[in-house]
């Protein structure tokens, strides 16, 4: 790296140092996960309070008390309400309007969850009493979330953080250290340094700065004989880049994987047949769910698709499905029957292909349901990467590096990269939509199943299929 190049790898940095006195003295520092946990705790409280105050002010005289563990598990229903729409999500609580329009998303769960304890305890949480707790829970929340939750975004509880490049940082890492900066202020920079110079360089800076922690570029930077070392006798955690990327972005940029990458995936996790078992069943019981009202509803799309365009209602793809296996999938028909003449090829915003009737199955997506059917198979799960087709599949996994990796997983009927990236039909947004992908391989999790179920029904309602 010249001269020029080094100066500006530097200035695209935003680098916040620190004085000598600051690198000396003691602090407590909070990472963006205990932050979170501080939150839904607060939160769990105010969830709690508010139903106790209702329950105070309004109670009828003649009716039992309270038991200790009701206003509780309003707290928790409030936390999981929360979780399933991404309520303690990286920008919370940097992010007023985010903040707060969370705790509005997550109020139709947590009265759907409250409904359950209406039942069990008709006479002590009675409508009123629930009604008045959800509406004041929510204001509480609204007010803590935008006022006293932004003391944990002070400068003091922020880690700092060198940043050590062997070349200019990328975009995508520049913007997530932007997206950072309440949990991370980066005090210092080392970019470009020769091998054998670094390490002596870094000691000089961790002494001038008293940094928490080291963020490499790449993981060759990690190999450079005696870093290790140095960070573990400095007690300082050693970052990669990438994990900084994926964690504020919810995407796996694909020039970043390698080996390390592949061997950090879940596989071998010991919740990893527990999970498998939970998904499995939770597919069976929202088949049968939604199942039913769509065979009510399927005799009269049934008719209106005949009567819009000649062809058959349903019609059969091919689809790649775990492991590179192959399977028909289902779907009511949105297109004209000659849709493909010329050959297959992706839909397109506002693609001339599509039927009067198919716009509407699409807005609602309607016409994903008969894979409902391929769900109880077995052939997908309700969440995961969507099945590709054959004839791009081969073509995809040429062009873009590590294309092929989304068949580690079933195929979804919706999906991380469905809600984040939409359809695509360019190279450059079926790349986007595979990085979305590879983060859901690697992070997949009830509670990010949970959260892809709540923002895939805000579409559906919102109509903003295509």
């Amino acid at each position: 790296m010249n001269a020029l190049e080094l100066k500006e790898a530097q200035d695209a940095v935003r680098v916040v140092p620190v004085s000598p006195m600051e690198a000396t003295a003691r602090r407590f520092a909070l990472s963006n996960r205990e932050r979170r946990v501080v939150i839904a705790l607060v939160d769990f409280v105010i969830g709690a309070l508010a139903c106790y105050i209702a329950f105070v002010v309004l109670r009828h005289p003649h009716l039992p008390q309270l038991s200790f563990y009701d206003p509780l598990v309003i707290g928790v229903f409030w936390v999981v309400s929360l979780l399933a729409v991404d309520g303690y999500a990286s920008e919370i609580p940097g992010n007023r309007s985010n903040s707060a329009f969370a705790v509005v998303k997550a109020a139709p769960i947590a009265a759907l969850l409250t409904v359950l304890v209406f039942f069990l305890h008709p006479y002590v949480l009675t409508r009123s009493v629930i009604a008045v707790a959800l509406l004041l829970g929510a204001a509480l929340l609204i007010l803590f979330r935008i006022t006293a939750a932004r003391l944990l975004l002070h400068e003091s509880l922020a880690t700092r953080v060198i940043l050590v490049a062997d070349a200019r940082p990328s975009d995508d890492l520049m913007g997530a250290l932007s997206a950072a900066r309440y949990e991370y202020r980066v005090v210092d920079t080392l970019i470009g340094a020769p091998a054998g110079e670094l390490v002596p360089q870094l000691r000089e800076l961790l002494a001038k700065t008293g940094a928490e922690e080291l963020v490499v570029t790449n993981n060759e930077l990690r190999l450079v004989p005696g870093l290790v070392e140095e960070c573990l006798t400095h007690d300082v955690r050693l970052v990669s880049g990438s994990e900084l990327v994926e964690r504020y972005t919810g995407r796996v940029p694909v020039e970043s994987i390698d080996v390390h990458w592949y061997l950090s995936l879940p596989d071998r996790d010991v919740w990893r047949r527990p999970y498998a078992v939970a998904r499995r069943v939770a597919d069976l019981l929202l088949a049968a769910l939604f199942g039913l009202p769509f065979l009510v509803l399927l005799p009269v799309l049934a008719l209106i698709i005949a009567l819009d365009s000649r062809g058959p209602v349903f019609f059969t793809q091919r689809r790649i499905g775990e492991g590179g296996r192959d399977f028909g999938l289902l779907k009511l028909r949105t297109m004209t029957a000659d849709a493909e003449a010329g050959g297959a090829r992706y839909a397109e915003e506002g693609d001339q292909r599509v039927t009067r009737v198919g716009r509407f199955l699409r807005a609602s997506r309607l016409d994903e349901f008969p894979q409902l059917l391929n769900i109880m198979r077995g052939e997908m799960s309700f969440i995961g990467p969507r099945p590709e087709r054959p004839e791009f599949e081969s073509d995809l996994e040429a062009k873009i590096p590590h294309f092929r990796s989304r068949l580690l997983v079933k195929p979804g009927l919706t999906g991380w990269a469905q809600i984040k990236g939409g359809y695509a039909s360019t190279m450059a947004e079926i790349t986007r939509k595979l990085e979305y992908d590879l983060f859901y391989i690697k992070n997949r999790s009830l509670q990010l199943d949970l959260q892809i179920l709540v923002s895939t029904f805000g579409t559906v309602v919102g109509w903003r299929g295509r």
